[in-house]
């Protein structure tokens, strides 16, 4: 996922998260209450501020816009954005403003207490002109607006609209997360992002709401964007994942890629910033909103308001593929009936490019290729002790890199013939160095309407023969 040449412009609520880490060991002898004993603190860049430094982790160029306090807490924040590689900032300081700081005390990895310094107050007239004025000079530079709305005065209802109007007329893609419950404030943006609570407080004016969670959230969004001219609801359900409504078209409910909840501190922002990244570079919808789901799925599983890189999302992508047959069963069954299912098998100890092109040559003849990859043990039972060099955890997680594998299954045989029998592919593949009496699965795959093709290989490249060029070397 290649995201360098994207660029998005974030507007809204910058604040400050800070975290005080200590331990809480005793209780006041003046009142019943825990002794916290500070031993230090952290600061990251939360709400608005949380968003662009997802979107600068993601490896995009992003260009924030807000409004922050002349006082420490707005001296923090602006130390912390120049920190940040390919963020840029327009921060206007708005004096006798107070910038909005969340402060956490953390004790064994658990918030004990959070106290809150933030203000609601409007931004004057005249900083809501200057913001404008900024955003009508670098609208033009961007692919995605977002506007980032924590309901702490810089988004004005007359700059939301303003925003949203222009940037239409530019032909942007507006991105909003909601913080407050009049989503008319919102009015003609492309895509609004709330969660399931946020859209149940957004919804109290219709009535007829559906029982089942799925089927109301539908229902609320389709007469939401009726009311306020939006093009997508994407409402966000923590762990149950996010449902994806765009008018007259089918609805899509994904579940959440999360392996562990940890924290949700922050995970809307990032399920924000992926969503934009994924759309300013050229992504579909659909496809757009799965990255953002598997990158809020990391996020959750960090302490913190915490941002995701693309490094950490390609990661879980691609280790993703190591699964197991009964996995790869389900996964088949799945697919578009439309779609061949190619297998082949190996070892795979020492990977060259006689491998590369070998998978290369497979996938001109399938849309779905599996890898039977011969476990430690199979690798044994067929090349004796001292084989393989490279361990199957490592194999199998190298192969998981190639795009042209899509699964990756370890078997402990021999052969791989009882994993072809539970899987059944369309196609089995092997090189022309094996003789076709030789292939396993040849006449069992016939049972089920498949077919064998030989892959022609490069001569002389082996591990075996890298192997035997090593010790001829020594």
């Amino acid at each position: 996922m290649q995201f360098s040449k994207s660029k998005i412009l974030c507007i809204g609520d910058i604040i400050l998260d800070s975290y005080e880490f200590g331990a809480v060991k005793k209780i006041s002898p003046e009142a019943p209450i825990p002794i916290f004993k500070s031993l230090n603190e952290s600061y990251v860049l939360g709400g608005a501020g949380n968003v662009a430094r997802n979107i600068s982790s993601g490896g995009a160029n992003c260009h924030i816009l807000s409004v922050i306090g002349d006082d420490l807490n707005g001296k923090i924040i602006r130390k912390k954005i120049s920190e940040i590689p390919k963020l840029k900032s327009n921060l206007i300081i708005e004096k006798n403003r107070k910038t909005t700081k969340k402060k956490r005390f953390i004790s064994d990895n658990q918030q004990v207490l959070r106290v809150d310094e933030e203000v609601n107050d409007k931004i004057t007239s005249e900083t809501e002109k200057k913001l404008l004025s900024i955003f009508k000079k670098v609208v033009s530079k961007f692919d995605v607006i977002i506007l980032s709305d924590y309901d702490k005065g810089v988004l004005t209802e007359k700059l939301i609209q303003d925003i949203i109007n222009l940037s239409k007329k530019r032909n942007k893609i507006v991105i909003v997360d909601p913080k407050r419950q009049c989503f008319s404030l919102y009015r003609g943006a492309n895509i609004i992002t709330p969660n399931f609570n946020e859209l149940i407080d957004a919804s109290k004016i219709i009535s007829n709401q559906k029982k089942d969670e799925i089927e109301n959230i539908t229902f609320l969004s389709k007469e939401l964007s009726k009311r306020f001219s939006f093009d997508t609801i994407i409402t966000t359900r923590s762990s149950k994942g996010m449902q994806i409504y765009q008018k007259n078209k089918e609805v899509i409910n994904l579940k959440s890629e999360a392996v562990e909840v940890y924290d949700v501190s922050g995970a809307g922002d990032t399920v924000v910033a992926y969503l934009a990244l994924g759309l300013s570079a050229g992504n579909t919808l659909h496809q757009s909103a799965l990255i953002s789901n598997k990158a809020a799925g990391i996020a959750v599983g960090k302490f913190g308001t915490a941002s995701v890189s693309s490094s950490e999302l390609i990661k879980e992508d691609f280790f993703k593929k190591i699964v197991s047959d009964s996995k790869a069963k389900e996964i088949i069954h799945n697919l578009n009936e439309e779609k061949i299912v190619g297998f082949t098998n190996g070892c795979f100890d020492l990977i060259h490019f006689g491998h590369i092109k070998y998978f290369i040559d497979i996938k001109k003849h399938c849309d779905f290729l599996i890898l039977g990859l011969n476990s430690d043990t199979s690798i044994k039972l067929n090349k004796g002790k001292l084989r393989p060099i490279i361990k199957e955890s490592e194999r199998a997680k190298i192969l998981a890199c190639f795009p042209f594998i899509d699964l990756i299954i370890l078997f402990n045989e021999k052969t791989p013939l009882a994993l072809m029998k539970k899987l059944k592919p369309n196609i089995i593949f092997k090189g022309k160095d094996y003789l076709q009496k030789k292939v396993v699965g040849k006449e069992d795959i016939k049972k089920w309407g498949g077919k064998l093709i030989l892959i022609d290989y490069l001569e002389g490249l082996s591990t075996t023969n890298i192997l035997k060029r090593i010790r001829d070397a020594t």
